[in-house]
């Protein structure tokens, strides 16, 4: 199986993924439309204080989200997600109140992706689960609001669980990223209590995946700034 801290510290391995937390938060926040800066987020995870300027919505997305990455990586140590997991992940990242609503089409969602065991995947194996987890949940949109941002996270079990990295979004290419899940939505019927398939790997389920592939490529710069020190 993979495992791209081989050879790393304890210590420097904590040290990435401390990094990957900042840029995951930053980024998948900012594509929802938070304003606060990518050193901000840093100074508010590491220390929990206020930036002057910035809402206290603002602030609390940051600590949900990095409370929800925790979640995330508390949840490799089982093999079997549920749909549990799922509220109490939305929870996280929830900074108002707000009811979940039921939808039955989640139930198909969790027979898909529930079996969460390591299945020794290539990169290009884990980011084609990573699409389908993805591209399914937003179709779904179970939650009145942070459909994306759980989308994102949940996404990210079989990469974590096969030894790579998260896949994190980056803002700057979110028009683009947000112009492919449209097309996609667009060019398959909408998902409703009598559908049997999640998704379809169309055209523009491809183009969504090529994407991610490429996004790949932000928390490997992370992982390869740090080694490169290391030299």
């Amino acid at each position: 199986m993979a495992n791209v801290y081989d050879g790393m510290t304890r210590t420097h391995i904590k040290m990435v993924k401390d990094e990957l937390k900042v840029q995951w938060t930053y980024n998948s926040n900012s594509i929802e439309g938070n304003t606060i800066s990518e050193g901000d987020t840093a100074f508010i995870i590491e220390y929990g204080l206020t930036v002057k300027g910035k809402s206290v919505r603002e602030h609390n997305e940051v600590l949900g989200h990095s409370r929800a990455i925790d979640i995330i990586y508390n949840y490799l140590d089982s093999d079997i997600l549920t749909l549990q997991n799922i509220f109490d992940l939305h929870t996280a990242i929830q900074t108002n109140i707000v009811i979940d609503i039921e939808c039955p089409i989640m139930d198909i969602w969790i027979d898909e992706f529930k079996n969460t065991k390591a299945e020794d995947l290539s990169l290009e194996e884990s980011i084609k689960k990573y699409t389908r987890s993805h591209i399914s949940f937003t179709s779904i949109h179970p939650f009145f609001d942070g459909n994306g941002r759980v989308a994102r996270l949940l996404a990210n079990i079989p990469m974590l669980k096969n030894g790579y990295l998260p896949l994190i979004i980056s803002v700057e290419n979110r028009d683009k990223y947000i112009k492919l899940l449209s097309e996609y939505n667009l060019s398959v019927d909408e998902l409703n209590s009598k559908s049997n398939n999640l998704m379809e790997e169309n055209q523009h389920f491809e183009e969504l995946y090529k994407f991610f592939i490429s996004e790949y490529k932000n928390s490997k710069i992370v992982l390869d700034a740090l080694k490169s020190k290391l030299r």
